[in-house]
């Protein structure tokens, strides 16, 4: 069994190795639903990190996470947000706070949150303000990233 660590570039940690590849990874087209998405993202991950384990569907806090890499690194994966779907905005926002209390103040990882698609300006501030309101109290670096995807195909 590999490690994210094995994979890392020369003066990389583990947590910036999952965010460059979080970056890299480029939907196959517009459109799409969040959970084929999500099986997109499995596949880039699997491609990129063989014999790292990968879990999906991950149960934690009452919830679940879409992809745990390693068991130190959540990543959720969310469509973009508009007026339509401001529930799912209040329940990624709900989410993120579970996620701050039972995974990165108990010191077991990062979390990142991918939103593919371009959400409502208001939106889009919104979350970068709460993604760096959850990060406030982490004096060691940042434990929540937010990569937004905008495919345009």
């Amino acid at each position: 069994m590999k490690k994210v660590r094995d994979y890392t570039n020369f003066m990389e940690n583990p947590s910036d190795c999952i965010l460059r590849l979080l970056l890299e990874w480029q939907p196959s087209a517009a459109g799409l639903s969040e959970k084929a998405y999500e099986q997109e993202l499995q596949v880039w991950f699997d491609s990129k990190l063989p014999d790292v384990p990968i879990v999906t569907q991950y149960g934690i806090a009452k919830g679940k996470a879409d992809l745990v890499v390693e068991d130190a690194f959540i990543i959720e994966l969310k469509l973009a947000f508009t007026d339509e779907t401001l529930v799912e905005f209040d329940r990624c926002i709900g989410q993120l706070e579970r996620y701050r209390q039972k995974w990165v103040d108990n010191e077991r990882g990062h979390a990142y949150l991918v939103i593919v698609g371009k959400s409502d300006s208001e939106f889009r501030n919104m979350i970068h303000k709460a993604i760096d309101r959850f990060n406030q109290p982490y004096f060691s670096g940042n434990y929540f990233h937010l990569v937004e995807k905008f495919n345009e195909n």
